[in-house]
C-alpha cells in the first residue's frame, strides 16, 4: 500500500500522539492525508500542551518573525527548549507588542492607534477588537491624543490630568498593563487593564466601543485601588480581578454580577522591591501569586531580576456574607502542577501533560510595571517552591531586546 493511501483510522491513531507542530506538518504532507486529518475530531479539539516562551529579538516590532522556546524540547547540546519560529506573518505582527495570550491565541497592539488584535500564528486568524481610543472617560481619566500639523499623533495625554503627558512612542507601555480573554469566539469578552491608576475595561469582538468595567473604593483617601491581574474562571464563566493591595472582585461577562470576595490587606508589606500579585484557580482554590522584582547591578548594567515569589490560598470567612475575617494562607506545594505568570493569563499545568515541565514551580516571564524598549528586563526563569530556588533562562548581560518575552499555549 502507498502510504499516501494509509487507512484514515490508521492516520488518526498516529497524529493522536503528536506535539501540535508535527501535527500540522503531518496534515501538510499531502492531499490526502490533510482530506482525512481535516475530518478529524482532533482537529478541532482545543489542545492544551505546555506553553511556549516568545523570545524577544533583535529586529524588535518592526519583525515579521515570532519565535518560541519549547521547554519540553530538548536541545541536544544543552539550553532551555528548541526554538519553534513563525515567520512571513508581518501584517499581524508588525508594529504591534503583545499583550496577553490564552489557548492558542495572541493579543497584539499597535503603537499609534491603539486598536488590539487576537492573533493565532498557527493557523494565522485574526480578531479585530474596538481601538482603546473609544474607552469611555470617567471621573479619572480619558486617552486623548495630540497630532502634529502633518496629522501625525505626537502624543497623548490623559485629559483628567494634563500632567500625564508621555510621548506617543512610550505611551502605549506605560498605559496598558494587562489585556485578559475569555475566550476567541464572538461571543467572548476581552478585559483590559489600563492607565496610571489601573482601572478595568470590557469588549467583544464587534462591538465598536469598550465600556467601564467594575470598581473599587479607593484604599486610602489619596491613594487608588489600583488592578494588577485579572483571571477568567471558565466553570464558573466570570472574571477575577485582584488589586494592588489583594482586594478581589468577580464579575460576569458583561461586567455586572459583581461579587465582593477579599477585602484590602489593611497593613500593606512595604519592600525596597516592587511587588506584583496574579491571581489564579487551582483545584477549585483561590490563589494569589506575589512577585517581588528587584534592581540590580550586573557587569557594570542595570537590570531589573525576579527576586522573590510567594504563593498564598484565599481561606474564605466562615461567615458567607462577610468576607473582613477571610485569609491568605502560604503555601509551598502545588502538588504535580506548576504555574506561568506574566502578562499573559495565569496558566496551571499538570507535570503529566508535558514530561519538560517540572512540577510545584512557578515559571514567570517579563512584566514589569514598566516596560519600554530602553527599559527591557529579560525577566524570565522559574522559581522551585521545594527548594526555594532560581533559575534564569534568558541572558541578562545580553543588550535587551523587545518585545517582552510572554508565555504562550500553542491550539488549533
Amino acid at each position: 500500500m502507498a502510504w499516501s493511501d494509509l487507512p484514515i483510522d490508521l492516520l488518526h491513531c498516529l497524529s493522536s500522539h503528536f506535539p501540535i507542530v508535527d501535527y500540522l506538518r503531518f496534515a501538510a504532507t499531502c492531499t490526502s492525508w490533510n482530506f482525512a486529518l481535516a475530518k478529524n475530531d482532533l482537529f478541532r479539539i482545543q489542545r492544551t500542551p505546555s506553553p511556549w516562551l516568545l523570545l524577544p529579538n533583535n529586529a524588535g516590532e518592526a519583525s515579521d518573525t515570532l519565535t518560541f522556546c519549547d521547554l519540553t524540547t530538548k536541545k541536544e547540546e544543552g539550553g532551555i527548549g528548541c526554538n519553534r519560529c513563525f515567520s512571513c506573518i508581518g501584517n499581524h505582527i508588525s508594529g504591534r507588542r503583545c499583550y496577553g495570550s490564552k489557548d492558542g491565541w495572541l493579543v497584539t497592539l499597535d503603537l499609534t492607534y491603539l486598536q488590539p488584535c487576537l492573533f493565532n500564528p498557527l493557523t494565522k486568524a485574526e480578531i479585530s477588537l474596538p481601538s482603546l481610543f473609544t474607552i469611555p472617560e470617567d471621573q479619572r481619566q480619558r486617552i486623548k491624543p495630540e497630532y502634529d500639523l502633518d496629522g501625525h499623533i505626537k502624543y497623548y495625554y490623559d485629559e483628567k490630568h494634563p500632567s500625564y503627558v508621555i510621548d506617543a512612542e512610550s505611551f502605549r507601555d506605560l498605559y496598558f498593563q494587562k489585556i485578559a480573554i475569555s475566550s476567541s469566539d464572538p461571543f467572548g469578552t476581552i478585559v483590559v487593564i489600563y492607565g496610571f491608576i489601573k482601572l478595568l475595561a470590557l469588549a467583544r469582538p464587534g462591538d465598536h466601543a469598550w465600556v467601564l468595567g467594575p470598581q473599587l473604593p479607593p484604599y486610602h483617601v489619596d491613594q487608588f485601588e489600583e488592578f494588577e491581574d485579572v483571571y477568567f474562571h471558565e466553570e464558573e464563566q466570570m472574571f477575577y480581578a485582584i488589586t494592588h493591595f489583594s482586594a478581589v472582585l468577580a464579575f460576569d461577562l458583561e461586567g455586572k454580577n459583581v461579587k465582593f470576595v477579599c477585602q484590602a490587606i489593611q497593613d500593606p508589606y512595604s519592600t525596597d522591591s516592587y511587588c506584583r500579585n496574579y491571581i489564579a484557580f487551582l483545584s477549585g482554590t483561590l490563589l494569589k501569586i506575589k512577585r517581588e522584582i528587584s534592581g540590580m547591578e550586573v557587569d557594570e548594567r542595570y537590570t531589573k531580576k525576579t527576586t522573590k515569589i510567594s504563593v498564598f490560598k484565599f481561606v474564605p470567612a466562615i461567615n458567607a456574607s462577610s468576607c473582613s475575617s477571610s485569609q491568605w494562607i502560604s503555601m509551598t506545594d502545588l502538588g504535580d502542577f506548576s504555574l506561568f505568570i506574566g502578562y499573559n493569563q495565569t496558566i496551571s499545568l499538570h507535570h503529566t501533560v508535558a514530561l519538560g515541565i517540572r512540577p510545584n514551580c512557578i515559571y514567570f516571564a517579563d512584566h514589569a510595571d514598566i516596560m519600554t524598549q530602553d527599559d527591557a528586563t529579560r525577566d524570565a526563569g522559574l522559581y522551585d517552591l521545594h527548594n526555594d530556588c532560581f533559575q534564569y533562562f534568558l541572558d541578562s548581560n545580553s543588550q535587551p531586546n523587545w518585545p517582552p518575552s510572554i508565555w504562550f499555549t500553542p491550539s488549533l
